[in-house]
C-alpha cells in the first residue's frame, strides 16, 4: 500500500497487479471515508489537544450548550457550502443561506475572484477503486489559471499556515488519488492544490498552495495512515469518537 502512487501509471499496469474494488457500500458493507480514516489514525497528541478542547468548552458551556455549539457549526458550515455551491455554479445564492453564513462569507469574498466558474467539480462522492475509501471532493476549478483541488475549512482561529491546519493536506491528497485513479476523470490536469480557510469572525481568508512536490509528500503521510488504519481496524472495532 505505501507503494501505490499519487498518479496512476498510463500503462495500466496497477491495473494488472492490484484489485479493483466494484462494490464500495450496499446494505451489508461501506467502504471508511477519508474522514473517519484520519479520525481512527491521528496521532495522540492531536487526540489529547481535542479531548482537552472539548473538556474545556463543556466545563464553560454545560454538556447541552456545547451539543448547542456543535450544532450550530454544523448548519453554520453547511450553509456556507451550500453558498459556495450555488456561486461556484454561477448560480444565485440563497439570501437566508448567505445571512446565516455572512461572516465566513465576508472572509472568503476577497479571495473567490481568483477562481474560475463555472467549476469543474463541485461537492462530488468519490471512490478510489482499489485503496478502497471514498470521500466527497468540494471544489476543482481554475485557482489563478491553473487547474486545482480545493479544500474549504472554517476556523475559529488563525492558520497562517498550511501546517495549522493539521490534516486537511492530507485529506486534499486523499482525494486527489481518488480523482486521479478514476478513469472517468482521467483527462483533469490538476497542476496543484489548495486549502482556503474561511473565518467565523469576517477576518480575511488565508489560501495555503500545495505543489507536486508538497503532492506527493502529503499522499505519503495519507497512504502510511491508510495503511495503518487497516492493520489496526480491519476488524471494524475502532476508537470512540472525539
Amino acid at each position: 500500500m505505501l507503494t501505490f502512487p499519487l498518479t496512476p501509471s498510463s500503462s495500466g499496469k496497477l491495473e494488472r497487479t492490484w484489485k479493483r474494488h466494484e462494490q464500495f457500500e450496499s446494505d451489508q458493507y461501506r467502504c471508511p471515508s477519508v474522514g473517519k480514516i484520519l479520525s481512527a489514525t491521528m496521532s495522540e497528541g492531536a487526540r489529547q489537544a481535542l479531548l482537552n478542547w472539548k473538556a474545556s468548552k463543556i466545563a464553560q458551556l454545560g454538556e447541552d450548550g456545547f451539543a448547542e455549539l456543535q450544532r450550530a457549526t454544523l448548519e453554520r458550515g453547511s450553509n456556507f457550502h451550500s453558498c459556495l455551491e450555488s456561486w461556484l455554479n454561477e448560480e444565485d445564492v440563497d439570501e437566508d443561506r448567505l445571512a446565516r453564513a455572512k461572516e465566513l462569507w465576508a472572509s472568503i469574498s476577497g479571495q473567490l475572484g481568483r477562481i474560475e466558474r463555472p467549476a469543474r467539480i463541485i461537492e462530488r462522492k468519490i471512490y478510489h477503486p482499489f485503496l478502497h475509501y471514498n470521500g466527497v471532493v468540494d471544489c476543482v476549478s481554475s485557482l489563478d489559471n491553473k487547474l486545482h483541488i480545493i479544500e474549504w475549512k472554517t476556523s475559529e482561529n488563525q492558520k497562517p499556515s498550511l501546517s495549522a491546519t493539521y490534516d486537511a493536506p492530507v485529506q486534499l491528497c486523499a482525494y486527489l488519488g481518488a480523482l486521479r485513479a478514476d478513469p472517468e476523470l482521467t483527462g483533469l490536469d490538476i497542476a496543484s492544490g489548495a486549502v482556503f480557510v474561511a473565518y467565523t469572525g469576517g477576518n480575511p481568508a488565508h489560501v495555503h498552495l500545495i505543489n507536486q512536490t508538497k503532492l506527493k509528500k502529503y499522499w505519503s503521510v495519507w497512504v502510511q495512515r491508510l495503511q495503518e488504519y487497516w492493520i489496526r481496524y480491519r476488524d471494524g472495532t475502532l476508537p470512540e469518537p472525539i
